[in-house]
């Protein structure tokens, strides 16, 4: 597990110093005589949006200076540079977990969770890295959101390690042996985000590119005019023409054409397709349980694997969709009908967030239908997760989500949820990937005495990564048993998890439970400012509790007040659901 960890990490500089290469390689292209102080113009360009300079700087000088370094010497200047210091801080990881009695188990356990999420970490710098080693430079520019999502998952697995933690000195020492690591990934998010200004400064020709004079990427930051199918003014038409290919996810890379997935995207589902396995209690399918079906998947499957789970309640312990398992899509009988159901929990159980869930849907663009997802633990188990997914391009539709707090997990990656039902109290949807809820029932529930009700938390740490949720055209009310009590239980629409935490209430009709202010602060010393740097924004909501006079006056919420920028937080610009919900067959609504 060591030799996995160190090559997780390692990863990680490859990831910013591939990106490195490629541009270096373009730009050593010219006279030799020029090659010293062109290569270190490109390194001062490259490092100067980096937040972590040292480290940027300590693995670019020397490389530098040599005229005829190449590509790969960027990138075995990086190994070299930290290499001994990331292998030390790895083998105290190790020593640490050696070292720990049989009384320990807790702690056991939660660097078992660490070496998942490192693991995922390595799975996925492995893609990225396969696509940015095939991808021309300025190709590579065209590619700046999905390459984001994907370091932003990187992120969010290094973050799980640590803070599902709870021994504050075994929490330090993987803090710090992951320091390295997650500034790098900064790094990389950082020159990434920004490298179409790194290729203009350099003096790479851009071509048909076209480069916002703010230098903004992301409409986060900065929403502009739609265009006809729904991008905005400034993206490029190369950009256009890789949001909306009809495989992938990824952009253009030589090969296949599947950008950073395993597998091509399997063509929509036809109507009344057979399913592969089906799972009936009652004996009349093949199999009686879903890990049964699960574990039937094929080696090398292509296309849709499709399990059937009739009617019926299935309590089968946690249920995990695992990396290998790309293109999963269950259907149930309904969600009142096909009940997935579990009791996994953080305050009884001792387990981390991550790991209460009853299903985990890790493998590539998971879809359900008609099921309902279920933590039964109730509030005195705290975090107790109904459903998890870090699957890219997830798809979920009329199902529900129940549990208290923290019942819908969106960990990483792009997802997309259409015509459910999501009840919970505490910080209820929850995550660090980018989120999508359409047309669904958000249904707050009675939590324990002296809690409050948020409804999201979001998980951005940083304006240049790509994540945070939106509710849009959705329903906000107090669910049977909160409803005649609802005063004596405050509730929000959400507070700052993260620093950037990112929530959009668009278009919805927000019931009388919430407070006038609206949202609420984060109160850990750590996220006692997350309030003045997040992003929360409302727009267009109807109901009476929509009423924004009374508003939290922060620096981090602000009204929309037209709809033009509402625009940017609609499924075709802030998820890119232009270029992939189609594919899939889902009815999604691409604008307002």
């Amino acid at each position: 597990m060591a030799n996995k960890i160190l090559v997780s990490i390692v990863s990680l500089f490859l990831v910013v110093f591939c990106v490195l290469g490629v541009v270096i390689l373009i730009v050593k292209s010219g006279n030799s005589d020029d090659n010293i102080n062109t290569s270190n113009k490109a390194a001062d360009s490259i490092c100067k949006p980096t937040e972590y300079k040292e480290a940027c700087n300590k693995a670019m000088t020397d490389v530098a200076k040599n005229s005829s370094a190449t590509n790969e010497d960027y990138i075995l200047a990086a190994i070299r540079a930290t290499s001994g210091e990331l292998q030390k801080a790895l083998e105290k990881a190790t020593a640490k977990k050696k070292d720990l009695g049989d009384d320990k188990k807790e702690s056991h356990g939660e660097l078992e969770t660490c070496e998942k999420m490192i693991g995922y970490a390595t799975d996925e710098l492995n893609q990225v890295l396969q696509v940015v080693s095939e991808t021309e430079a300025v190709s590579l520019a065209e590619q700046i959101d999905p390459i984001l999502v994907w370091l932003t998952a990187i992120r969010s697995y290094q973050t799980t390690c640590v803070e599902e933690i709870r021994d504050e000195k075994l929490k330090k020492d993987m803090q710090d042996g992951l320091q390295t690591s997650n500034e790098l990934t900064f790094n990389a998010q950082k020159i990434v985000y920004n490298v179409l200004d790194i290729l203009k400064d350099i003096g790479v020709d851009l071509g048909e590119l076209k480069v916002p004079s703010t230098g903004r990427r992301r409409l986060l930051d900065e929403v502009d005019e739609m265009d006809q199918h729904g991008f905005p003014s400034w993206v490029p038409s190369m950009d256009r023409k890789l949001l909306g290919a009809k495989k992938g996810g990824g952009g253009a890379k030589k090969g296949k054409g599947q950008g950073l997935f395993k597998t091509p995207q399997p063509p929509p589902l036809p109507p009344n397709l057979p399913p592969n396995v089906v799972v009936a209690q009652d004996g009349s399918g093949k199999f009686k349980s879903i890990k049964q079906a699960l574990n039937a998947y094929p080696q090398n499957h292509q296309g849709r694997y499709i399990i059937h789970i009739k009617a019926g309640t299935y309590n089968e312990g946690q249920i995990v969709v695992d990396k290998r398992m790309n293109n999963v899509y269950m259907y149930g009988d309904g969600r009142d009908k096909t009940i997935i159901t579990g009791n996994l929990n953080f305050a009884i159980a001792k387990i981390g967030t991550s790991q209460t869930a009853t299903v985990v849907a890790i493998g590539e663009r998971f879809m359900a239908k008609g099921i309902g997802f279920r933590n039964t633990i109730g509030p005195a188990g705290h975090q107790a997760v109904a459903f998890r997914s870090q699957s890219p391009h997830t798809v979920m539709m009329d199902c529900s989500f129940e549990g208290y707090q923290d019942t819908l997990y969106y960990h990483a990656h792009d997802q997309f949820y259409k015509n459910c039902v999501i009840s919970g109290t505490v910080d209820f949807i929850f995550g660090v990937g980018r989120a999508y809820i359409q047309d669904s029932d958000i249904l707050v529930r009675k939590p324990e005495k002296s809690q409050s009700n948020m409804v999201t938390a979001d998980g951005r740490m940083k304006m240049e990564e790509v994540g945070g949720v939106v509710l849009h055209n959705c329903k906000i009310m107090a669910a049977p048993e909160l409803a005649p009590v609802k005063a004596q239980f405050p509730t929000y629409l959400g507070r700052p998890w993260k620093p950037a935490a990112t929530s959009i209430i668009l278009m919805c009709d927000i019931g009388d439970l919430i407070k006038p202010e609206g949202w609420t602060t984060w109160e850990s010393p750590e996220g006692k400012n997350n309030h003045m740097t997040c992003m929360f924004r409302e727009f267009g909501n109807r109901g009476a509790g929509s009423n924004m006079a009374r508003r939290v006056k922060w620096a981090g919420f602000k009204p929309i007040t037209n709809q033009k920028d509402a625009q940017g937080f609609t499924v075709a610009t802030f998820l890119q659901g232009g270029s992939w919900l189609p594919q899939m067959g889902v009815p999604a609504k691409l604008g307002l």
